[in-house]
């Protein structure tokens, strides 16, 4: 009795990790988490990091230069923002340098959307920078 109920665990196992195996095949790779981070720059720290990748970027013109704020996707590190929070940061930043100086350029980086969450957050987020600019 006991070597039938071991078969059919077995048996159970084996069409289990099939049927993972195929839904793995049509749905693809499970996605990777993503977190962002925003990032101020000067002018003249032109130096941009590997592990980050610009989604939207507003530059503006101060007494002391040129100001560029990015909301970036880390890429293959966690424990930064999710998605919500670097906008809502983005946008306070980007409203505080408006008020100091004048905006020069928002661009959106569309073709590094990953999903419709980052597309939906990259449109509402470049129309409101684009009104501050106005």
């Amino acid at each position: 009795m006991g070597v039938l109920i071991l078969a059919a665990a077995g048996i159970l196992a084996w069409r289990n990790s099939r049927i993972i195996a195929e839904q793995r095949k049509t749905k693809g790779a499970i996605p990777a988490v993503s977190s962002y981070t925003v990032q101020v720059t000067r002018q003249s720290e032109t130096e941009t990091s590997v592990n980050v990748t610009p989604l939207i970027e507003a530059a503006y013109q101060e007494l002391q230069g040129t100001v560029r704020v990015s909301l970036c996707r880390m890429n293959g590190t966690m424990s930064e923002l999710k998605l919500e929070h670097a906008v809502q940061i983005m946008e306070h930043t980007c409203s505080e340098y408006a008020d100091q100086g004048s905006v020069i350029e928002v661009l959106t980086y569309s073709e590094a959307v990953r999903n419709e969450e980052e597309g939906k957050a990259l449109d509402r987020l470049g129309q409101r920078l684009q009104r501050s600019q106005s």
